[in-house]
């Protein structure tokens, strides 16, 4: 009993937090922020801190939250003499580590404002945690922390002393009145309901009876892209409009500029990655629809799903064409119209590039390792276009040229779905 008692606090470490798909998923994220942030401060790029720095922070906070709902959705661990406690012990490691590490490294590069943004995602995220510690209802709201976390950054570039300090002041009362938000780790049925639908629906955000009955029609324009999404991917696509036409509004009214655009693309690849989730979850649906009498063979089943993502593709090209046009008209007296279409090109074709990745993948852990990566590799390639000031003529025809690629790959790397059935 003492060994269990007392457990060296890296016992168990890589199966409880790695072969864990959902922390997994924000783990890989925030080890490789940690790194981009720190490569940042060290070369100097302002413009681009508060949104590594922050998306850091929540990605920590996200991975021990959502282990802290496993908590609630099994029992067992409550049998075991000081299981709990020794996770915590871990969890808390996972949350100070990369922030003492964010911390040093402002100070040694004299980045003294990454301090300031620091207390704030600090505080975001503690707040979410206690409450996740207690009750499983809030995590599937994490998405509207990244949301908020992009949209934060731009909107305060450089945070205010006094809010920094308030932050401190109220996160120091956070964790020294933690018991007061409730029991935590407490069992509830309702955490393992949340638990295993979060892990087939890649943490929804939206209401489960939200467009129910509705929506037939893109269901079926999208088939069979829709067969693994259900009514999740009608709920995506319109969360996506309503943020498009929520920048094109903002960009009326007041002129966001260029860093809407790069929310755009930063929406568009969580999108993506959610559907691509869900389909991997669901991979048993993949020998149920290729029995039904839809298809005459599993090549055709699969052209099908190619062309679903192509067409899930065109919307994006659209609503990246009308966002990106839409700012170039209100804020240039002479508007770019070549930067418009590479804009648009490049967006589109990186959302058909996850797909092409995520055709490859048929375990959960792989996913996770290859779209966090790719993802960086699009992102990064949107920033750069983005930040141009003047697209040549020659830089709109890569950026053709990478569209093309993006569609061939789709459609190449389709036949190579679950090969195995």
């Amino acid at each position: 009993m003492s060994n269990t008692l007392n457990r060296t606090w890296h016992k168990g470490f890589y199966a409880y937090w790695f072969k864990e798909c959902g922390s997994l998923n924000y783990l890989l994220p925030m080890f490789i922020f940690v790194i981009i942030s720190v490569l940042v401060m060290a070369k100097g790029v302002s413009e681009a801190l508060p949104f590594t720095i922050c998306f850091t922070s929540i990605c920590a906070f996200a991975s021990v939250s959502w282990q802290s709902i496993r908590l609630q959705a099994t029992e067992w661990h409550s049998l075991v003499p000081g299981y709990t406690d020794h996770i915590v012990k871990q969890g808390n490691i996972i949350i100070f580590a990369p922030h003492v590490v964010l911390l040093a490294s402002a100070i040694i590069f004299e980045q003294y404002d990454v301090l300031k943004l620091l207390s704030v995602s600090v505080l975001i995220g503690t707040l979410f945690y206690l409450k996740c510690r207690v009750t499983s209802k809030m995590f599937n709201s994490s998405a509207y922390f990244f949301f908020a976390i992009i949209g934060f950054t731009v909107a305060f570039k450089e945070v205010p002393t006094w809010l920094a300090v308030l932050a401190v002041i109220l996160n120091i009362n956070l964790v020294l009145f933690r018991k007061h938000f409730g029991t935590a780790f407490k069992w509830q049925a309702q955490a393992l309901v949340d638990y295993k639908h979060a892990l087939q629906s890649g943490w929804s955000p939206i209401p489960k009876g939200f467009l129910k009955g509705y929506g037939q029609g893109l269901n079926k324009l999208f088939f069979p892209l829709s067969y693994f999404m259900g009514r999740s991917l009608i709920q995506y696509t319109v969360l996506l409009l309503i943020i498009f036409v929520a920048l094109l509004t903002l960009n009326y009214f007041y002129v966001a500029g260029r860093p809407s655009l790069f929310i755009f693309s930063n929406l568009v690849c969580i999108l993506a990655f959610m559907i691509l989730w869900t389909r991997i979850q669901r991979q048993q649906a993949w020998g149920t629809l290729i029995t039904l009498p839809i298809y005459s063979s599993v090549n055709e089943a699969k052209t099908a799903y190619a062309k679903a993502c192509e067409k899930y593709a065109l919307c994006i090209l659209v609503c990246s064409l009308s966002l990106a046009g839409t700012i170039e008209f209100l804020r240039f007296d002479e508007p770019n119209f070549r930067l418009t279409a590479a804009y648009a090109l490049v967006n589109t074709a990186g959302v058909l590039l996850c797909f092409s990745v995520g055709n490859y993948c048929k375990k959960t852990a792989f996913f996770s390792i290859a779209l966090v990566f790719t993802l960086g590799f699009v992102l990064a390639i949107t920033g750069v276009v983005v930040e141009t000031e003047e697209v040549s003529t020659g830089s709109l025809a890569l950026a053709c040229c990478y569209f093309i690629v993006a569609c061939f790959a789709n459609r190449n790397s389709s036949k190579h779905l679950y090969t195995n059935l």
